[in-house]
């Protein structure tokens, strides 16, 4: 009993398995905050079905409402992604980022003052920045690939002139 209680206080073997155990908490409120979405999800959906067969609203005031399912959507393709590969996807993330900038735009955009499109015109540079500059430009060398071949360069025929003596 006594060997067993050392051998479970190796440094390595508590390490690894408090690892795994708050690996597995952390997959637990992953998952909790997933099912929560996906309700919220299904809120969303029963307010959009609710506006357009009870109420008369105007097609700008659905806008919102289907930029907000969106949203949803991909917040629930980030979690995912994040509890198959254990990864965050900062190009969804971005993408996400800009659709809900785009959603308070069309609701707000006519109260907006010089300023505030400014700030949001920077916010929108910075986001595309971050989501062309990793995609694009950053390449690693295991998947870099010429998007044109280069032409093969053929040897020109060298004339030798012979000295005469």
């Amino acid at each position: 009993m006594r060997e067993r209680i050392k051998s479970l206080l190796e440094p390595h073997k508590i390490h690894t398995k408090l690892g795994s155990s708050l690996e597995f908490l952390e997959d637990i409120v992953i998952f909790i905050l997933t099912i929560l979405l996906f309700i919220l999800s299904i809120f969303a959906l029963y307010d959009i079905a609710l506006a357009l067969f009870r109420e008369k609203i105007k097609f700008y005031d659905l806008i919102p409402k289907f930029l907000y399912i969106f949203i949803l959507t991909e917040l629930f393709r980030l979690m995912i992604v994040y509890l198959k590969e254990r990864r965050i996807d900062t190009s969804l993330i971005v993408k996400t980022t800009l659709i809900a900038i785009l959603r308070e735009v069309i609701i707000k955009a006519p109260h907006f003052k010089m300023t505030d499109y400014f700030g949001v015109s920077i916010i929108l540079a910075v986001l595309g920045l971050m989501y062309y500059i990793p995609k694009y430009i950053f390449v690693s060398e295991e998947k870099f690939e010429l998007k044109h071949k280069p032409k093969e360069v053929k040897p020109r025929r060298v004339l030798k002139i012979k000295k005469s003596s």
